[in-house]
């Protein structure tokens, strides 16, 4: 009995002993990782990213014009983000996930879209870059015309058989106007698109798909023309143009039809002649019954 208990003893010993020796423990998992992309004007920075299941994505609107970040297989979407706002999600089985902008991009990749690859096994990665801000315009192309500087210039106006006119256009190379619909105090859906030439255009007529009603604000704005020339393609390559970093657009209200110009006179209408007529009779009247009381007093 006594040597049972001394053989359980150092059975005992020896298993404790061997759960300390190095390289007998089983190493931690690594802490899962937060990784930043920007949703700027109009693209995901980073395009694609590389993670370990577990980790997270956070995605923040860099930008001026609202954006999401939604799975191509619609099986997660941010909603709306405003500039400023930011949406995280947690990745925790490997595979390769695609997303895109609603407002921007295609479930099918094109415009702005982007690819999350999700790892099996934790490797050690790069910390992740600060998300840095949209990038400067770059340089015209040498095709373009020098010294051209891309503007609108539109005013409020009423619809004419569903078309706007935007009264001067200048654009650096050949492109399109495109007409955003106001949504909340910026440019949102897409509502009609016209061609226009490099260089400056007057009185662009532009076609609406979807004429809005009277009092709504809409978004003449200008993009390139990038991708199969001559075919609109946006969302897509045919990007809004951008000076100093800001869209060349200008924001117009749609008014009622026959609407009067500020400082234009009421026309006059027939009951203002009738009162002219009577007041001409009561005059003529007036002058005879003097010229009867003259002669009167002469006879």
């Amino acid at each position: 009995m006594r040597r049972i208990t001394y053989l359980i003893a150092v059975a005992l010993s020896l298993g404790l002993l061997a759960a300390f020796l190095p390289g007998s423990y089983v190493a931690a998992a690594p802490p899962a990782a937060t990784v930043e992309v920007a949703a700027a004007d109009f693209e995901f920075q980073p395009q694609s990213v590389t993670i370990n299941a577990g980790d997270t994505i956070t995605w923040t609107n860099t930008g001026a014009a609202p954006h999401t970040a939604t799975a191509s297989d619609g099986s997660w979407d941010s909603g709306n983000l405003d500039p400023g706002q930011t949406f995280s999600r947690t990745f925790d089985t490997p595979g390769t996930y695609n997303y895109y902008c609603r407002y921007h991009g295609t479930p099918q990749g094109t415009g702005m879209a982007g690819t999350i690859v999700v790892q099996a096994q934790a490797q050690p990665t790069p910390a992740p870059a600060t998300p840095t801000a949209a990038p400067a315009p770059t340089e015209p192309a040498p095709t373009q015309p020098p010294g051209v500087t891309p503007s609108i210039q539109a005013n409020d106006q009423p619809l004419e058989n569903n078309t706007i006119t935007v009264e001067r256009v200048v654009a650096a190379q050949d492109g399109w106007i495109v007409v955003h619909l106001d949504e909340n105090g910026r440019p949102g859906p897409v509502i009609g698109h016209t061609a226009v030439s490099a260089g400056e255009s007057a009185n662009v007529q532009v076609p609406l798909d979807q004429p809005p009603s009277p009092g709504t604000m809409i978004w003449p704005m200008l993009h390139i023309d990038a991708g199969s020339i001559g075919v609109y393609e946006f969302p897509g390559p045919d990007s809004p143009v951008t000076v100093d970093g800001q869209i060349v657009m200008v924001q117009i209200t749609v008014t009622a039809a026959g609407e009067a110009a500020p400082g234009q006179l009421p026309r006059t209408g027939s009951g203002d002649m009738t009162s002219l007529w009577l007041l001409g009779g009561l005059a003529l009247a007036l002058l005879a019954a003097g010229a009867f009381i003259r002669r009167r007093r002469t006879a």
